[in-house]
């Protein structure tokens, strides 16, 4: 009987782990671009060009992987770390350099980029290749790690034009107050 009670509470227990699992991840997984936004902006024939403007006027040059953030703490920017750590190791004998860039510095991002940590990669020849999370899921380790096609897409001789990856779902927090 002890042997059936053991297996018992273990089912009780994993049961237990499973919805309390699923209570978690429920409100941790929200879209990246929640009111459609981004995916709008992207829309226009020079969306590419407006954007990678804005970053030169801050500063940022060809060949950059920029991190975008906010000064609002959220934890899933810190779960980034290891995503932003493999696709530097991908690329950095490639020429890119990484950049860190408040979405407070240049408010007009803001609505093009709806949530964080986002990523742009801007190439040697100052295209926009990619914008948009570095992962999907739960935490952002449960979906897609997107690093290895975002490398792909970096490092294309013949790129067709940017990706904006708008519709993803994992671990964001908004730059901004969301209507």
């Amino acid at each position: 009987m002890t042997g059936k009670k053991g297996w018992g509470l273990l089912a009780v227990w994993v049961a237990a782990l499973m919805v309390g699992l699923w209570f978690y991840g429920d409100d941790k997984i929200v879209p990246f671009d929640p009111n459609f936004s981004l995916n709008r902006a992207a829309a226009s024939d020079d969306f590419d060009h407006q954007f990678v403007d804005m970053l030169k006027s801050a500063g940022i040059q060809p060949g950059s992987l920029v991190h975008i953030q906010a000064s609002t703490p959220c934890y899933c920017n810190t779960l980034s770390n290891i995503h932003q750590q493999a696709l530097l190791s991908l690329l950095k004998n490639d020429g890119y350099q990484w950049v860190t860039l408040n979405i407070e510095n240049i408010p007009a991002l803001a609505p093009w980029v709806p949530t964080f940590p986002a990523l742009a990669v801007i190439d040697m020849k100052g295209k926009l290749r990619y914008l948009g999370p570095y992962a999907t899921g739960i935490g952002c380790f449960t979906g897609d790690d997107l690093v290895n096609d975002i490398a792909a897409m970096a490092k294309q001789t013949q790129p067709l034009g940017a990706v904006i990856n708008s519709e993803a779902e994992g671990c964001y927090c908004p730059t901004q107050s969301q209507p």
